[in-house]
């Protein structure tokens, strides 16, 4: 018996929550706004099923509806706000210079990392939700990788 989107989308969201949430806390370092941005997101995709014309394509849309809510967030902030910190919780204390690397990233970039490595993501999905070509992907992310090591040769 073949399953229906609407049971693949029910599958994913119940697969990836934590996942949607991890991603858009990355971008807005808040939880209540992290909690918005999923839940529209999830909205936005159930809406949009019908849109979607292959079901395996489901888990990348609901990543990208997620990323355009949070960036969304963010339009709507005030530019003068100040961001909130990542809490100690939510980040062991030997990662916290990888935070501090990754906050003072652009936005594309350090989504970018936390797709591919946070997230464990295959670069031809992150291509797909970023919509970006994969080429392009690879070379930002060895571009990133390669900055970072410089920076932690130059702290050593």
């Amino acid at each position: 018996m073949e399953t229906s989107k609407e049971q693949v989308f029910i599958d994913t969201v119940q697969a990836r929550s934590h996942q949607l949430y991890r991603i858009a806390m990355s971008l807005l370092h808040s939880p209540q706004d992290a909690e918005d941005a999923v839940s529209d997101a999830v909205e936005a995709t159930w809406k949009n099923l019908w849109r979607i014309g292959n079901k395996a394509a489901i888990p990348s849309y609901l990543i990208r509806c997620t990323v355009n809510a949070a960036k969304m967030e963010l339009r709507h902030r005030h530019h003068t706000e100040a961001i909130e910190p990542y809490q100690e919780s939510l980040i062991a204390p030997e990662q916290a210079s990888i935070a501090d690397y990754l906050s003072g990233l652009r936005e594309k970039d350090r989504l970018l990392l936390i797709l591919k490595y946070q997230e464990d993501l295959p670069e031809a999905e992150i291509a797909s939700i970023l919509r970006i070509p994969r080429g392009t992907v690879s070379s930002r992310l060895s571009r990133l990788l390669k900055c970072l090591r410089a920076d932690v040769l130059k702290e050593e």
